[in-house]
């Protein structure tokens, strides 16, 4: 799962990035993110929207990371608590551009840090070779 170089521990966890330009390699065909369930090409759309200073859009986006790397099979401890916290704090908000869903940058700013941190490697079992 690592490409051709080890991970530090396997397996490892890709970016957002990696899981917008590789949807053939997505480990479900759906997400839930707060209360509401994506298809995959939903979810794909919401990869693909730009943040443009929606902090909603700025979470989700590593969110989806996160679970599709959890879904993979990296260990989730690290941001077990911070997904937790982000699908509560999303609820029932719908992401754009499925809807038009905005938190403040300010409110989602820390748990955005905490995933980025976890799907770059930084936390967490390590970050593949994308």
């Amino acid at each position: 799962m690592c490409a051709t170089i080890p991970c530090v521990a396997s397996p490892c966890t890709y970016s957002q990035g990696y899981w917008r330009n590789h949807p053939n390699t997505w480990p479900v065909t759906s997400l839930t993110l707060g209360a509401v369930t994506y298809q995959a090409a939903e979810l794909i759309a919401i990869l693909d929207d730009p943040a443009q200073g929606n902090g909603l859009v700025i979470l989700v986006h590593q969110l989806i990371a996160a679970k599709l790397n959890i879904a993979n099979g990296a260990d989730p401890s690290a941001v077990q608590q911070v997904t937790t916290d982000a699908d509560n704090m999303i609820g029932t908000l719908t992401v754009p551009p499925i809807g038009n869903g905005y938190l403040p940058p300010a409110q989602t700013g820390d748990l955005a840090e905490t995933l980025t941190e976890y799907n770059e490697g930084t936390i967490g079992p390590g970050h593949c070779n994308d």
